[in-house]
């Protein structure tokens, strides 16, 4: 290699490392450029929505308003967020609600005989108390790491509740235009409006909504606005008017100074005026309703944009970005703003490739506003009213229209129902509806899957005790007597009811041994309601009133303390800790019924094996075996020593224990009395794989391998016998995993 040709290579790459940066640097300031004309236009509109009607006189202070939030909640979620190409600003669907809250605000300041004063300076502390409290609770749910909780919100209600946005919107547009809310007597005002006033917002409004229905290129919206401003200006000439005259009609945004700081923005005798704080309280559910959908929203945008940028979505980070953006928008005297995904969309499309575009687009707003204000009085307000028409009409035809080939038609009834009770009855009885409407969907469709993962009786579902061949096949006989199912979910009313109905079925059945145990499995349940406690004392009468025994096993700590309080496990339940503790008592219940069964397995060991060795073969089997007693925690054999013998339960039970690193021991297995263990080791010539315990006072009868072989070689027929035997002990375990797993699959 020639000596300079490290140094070439480095150099190639450094330039190519400064060329990467100037090109992103210039992708940044292009769409942040792109970015600031549509912040504005967004800011300047949704400002405008806001102080309209009885509050049109003071929109020199709707603008500034927005534009406060435009400028802090773009900074500070493009430092914040999790996403590089994230703006944010004010939002068309929070917005449509706030604009509800001030005017209500002002309709309340006016029934208390507030001056105008009062009235002005109680709008502006109730628009900024809503973005403080909006962002407290976003930060709140975004440190609780409950961001994700909103996605189990219904679809549809979430399709109502933006239709319903989108229907605001329009009323908003409606308002900004005649001065009153859209009311049926109020819709002849449309008829007398300047034409000026409705041909631009017409053109703005379809225009965009025709140009964004498919993949929205990045020139659309700032073109159509553009468009909009000069069509403006062209009809103006052409009608003879002034830009004075225009102001005067209301077409034009006032002249206004504008600060950021927030004493600056106010006038002077407001800051002797009275804050109506009974006119703000009385209308905080709707503030809690600008919050609601705040957060629904940004979840929704987050993960949109998330899916199209292809990058990873921190919920959580982001309401805490948005809870911060807000917190600080509102002690600036700001309205309500977050994550915006058209906004987001059109930066990261224009050639966003870092943080910067939305730092240079916030920062780009905020000279615009202080060194060229006047630019902003000549903005007209017809485009600004297209644009509300234009978001309006995107809800609207995404929920009414869209959503009806993608939602069942008992779904997509709840949209238009919802949207029916936001426009006749408000936004509070609309969102009132929509929780109404989630939870009966919630009973509804939850309701209909099936609590139950699993049913079993005692063939196909036994405990972990090893059992002698005659009591297995006991066992097996009376299999239908049990009657057990293991659930799944969070159980309510709905699922409880189906539960007791199934019960209920099960045992009036006449084609089946009639059921004596009910047993009910909570192992894979992860709570329950009150209304359950109410389902179990029904069930437990059942019970009853059949014979039956109602038997709950791994109940969790929560649902087993609500039953507690309930007094439901107060009425003869028999509780235990797992479903193989249930199982055991229940066999060992089953197997109490032959009493002289019992008797002859405790007291006699050689009526036991009988009836599987002829009497010759017996009496040289047992002179085999060597006796051992062993006290409760003995062990029989340890784990890793050599398998040099076998052992029959003669009587007591035995444990097969595996030793875990923290020093507890899981009980894989017991043995009853006729059962033999550790014959595996014996036939495999392997050390033991687990250590095998005493659970009671036992006794066991030693067959060691050394005197096997002899009895193979001296005695075949004994020996022959003794391998049937186990044998048979095999092949009963091994129908009865066979039956399990035939259950579960």
């Amino acid at each position: 290699m020639k000596p300079g040709a490290t140094g070439s290579a480095s150099e190639s790459a450094t330039r190519l490392r400064a060329s990467g940066l100037l090109g992103g640097l210039l992708g940044d300031l292009t769409a942040g450029a792109v970015s600031t004309l549509v912040m504005l236009c967004y800011a300047m509109s949704l400002g405008t929505m806001i102080f309209s009607a009885d509050l049109a006189r003071y929109a020199e202070l709707g603008v500034p308003t927005a534009l406060v939030s435009c400028i802090v909640t773009a900074l500070v979620i493009a430092l914040t967020s999790s996403m590089r190409v994230n703006i944010g600003g004010p939002d068309s669907n929070a917005t449509a609600f706030l604009a509800g809250v001030a005017a209500g605000v002002a309709s309340s300041v006016r029934a208390d005989g507030g001056s105008p004063q009062t009235l002005l300076l109680t709008v502006l502390i109730a628009i900024a108390l809503c973005s403080v409290l909006t962002g407290i609770v976003l930060y709140a749910i975004g440190s609780s790491r409950r961001s994700r909780s909103l996605q189990f919100l219904p679809y549809p209600v979430v399709g109502g509740f933006l239709a319903g946005t989108g229907y605001l919107l329009l009323a908003g547009a409606f308002r900004v235009m005649t001065g009153e809310s859209p009311r049926w007597q109020s819709l002849a005002l449309l008829a007398h409006l300047h034409w000026l006033a409705w041909t631009p917002a017409l053109f703005v409004g379809l225009l965009t909504t025709l140009l964004t229905r498919g993949r929205q290129h990045i020139a659309a919206l700032p073109l159509v606005l553009v468009c909009g401003v000069v069509l403006f200006y062209l009809l103006l000439h052409l009608a003879g008017l002034s830009i004075d005259d225009a102001r005067n009609m209301g077409l034009l945004l006032p002249r206004v100074k504008l600060h950021l700081i927030p004493d600056l923005r106010v006038p002077a005798p407001l800051a002797h005026s009275a804050v109506d704080w009974p006119a703000i309280t009385a209308h905080l559910p709707e503030t809690l309703v600008v919050t609601s959908a705040s957060a629904i929203t940004i979840l929704m945008n987050a993960t949109a944009i998330g899916a199209v940028t292809g990058e990873d979505v921190d919920l959580n980070r982001e309401m805490r970005a948005a809870g911060l953006a807000n917190i600080a928008s509102g002690l600036l005297g700001g309205m309500v703003g977050y994550q915006s995904y058209n906004r987001s969309m059109l930066n990261a499309r224009a050639g966003a490739t870092s943080r910067m575009a939305a730092v240079f687009a916030a920062l780009a707003c905020l000279v615009a506003l202080t060194a060229f204000p006047d630019l902003v009085a000549l903005f007209p307000v017809p485009v600004l009213v297209g644009l509300q028409l234009f978001l309006g009409l995107r809800l609207l035809l995404q929920w009414l229209v869209g959503a009806y080939a993608r939602l069942n038609w008992y779904e997509y009834a709840l949209v238009p129902g919802i949207l029916a009770v936001v426009v006749f009855y408000g936004v509070v009885a609309g969102v009132l509806a929509g929780i109404v409407a989630a939870c009966v969907m919630f009973a509804l469709l939850y309701g209909r899957v099936s609590c139950v993962r699993m049913e079993f009786d005692a063939t196909t579902r036994t405990s972990t005790v090893e059992r002698s061949i005659e009591d297995t096949a006991r066992l097996r006989e009376r299999g239908a007597q049990v009657c057990g199912m293991c659930l799944q979910g969070f159980l309510f009313f709905g699922t409880a009811n189906s539960l007791l109905q199934r019960v209920r079925e099960r045992l009036n059945m006449h084609d089946k041994p009639p059921a004596r145990y009910i047993v009910l499995d909570f192992a894979a349940t992860n709570g329950m309601d009150a209304s359950v406690s109410i389902a179990f004392v029904k069930l437990r009468q059942l019970c009853a009133s059949s014979g039956a025994d109602l038997v709950l096993t791994a109940l969790p700590a929560r649902s087993r303390s609500l039953l507690v309080k309930t007094g439901t496990l107060n009425l003869r339940i028999h509780e235990f800790a797992t479903l193989d503790a249930g199982l055991e008592w229940i066999e060992d219940t089953l197997l109490e019924a032959n009493t002289s069964s019992r008797d002859v397995n405790e007291q006699d060991f050689h009526a036991t094996l009988a009836p599987h060795f002829t009497a010759s073969a017996l009496q040289k089997l047992s002179a085999c075996l060597d006796v051992r007693d062993l006290d409760a925690g003995a062990p029989l054999f340890l784990r890793g020593e050599p398998g040099d013998a076998l052992y029959i339960v003669e009587r007591g039970r035995v444990a097969v224990s595996l030793p875990l690193p923290d020093g507890r021991l899981v009980r894989l297995r017991s043995f009853g009395p006729g059962t033999v263990v550790g014959e595996m080791a014996v036939y495999t010539q392997t050390p033991r794989s687990a250590d095998v315990i005493a659970e009671a006072p036992t006794r066991v009868r030693r067959l060691a391998l050394p005197t096997l072989l002899a009895l193979e070689r001296e005695d075949p027929v004994t020996a022959q016998q003794f391998h049937r035997f186990l044998i048979k002990a095999i092949a009963a375990r091994l129908a009865t995993a066979d039956e399990a797993l035939r259950a579960a699959y």
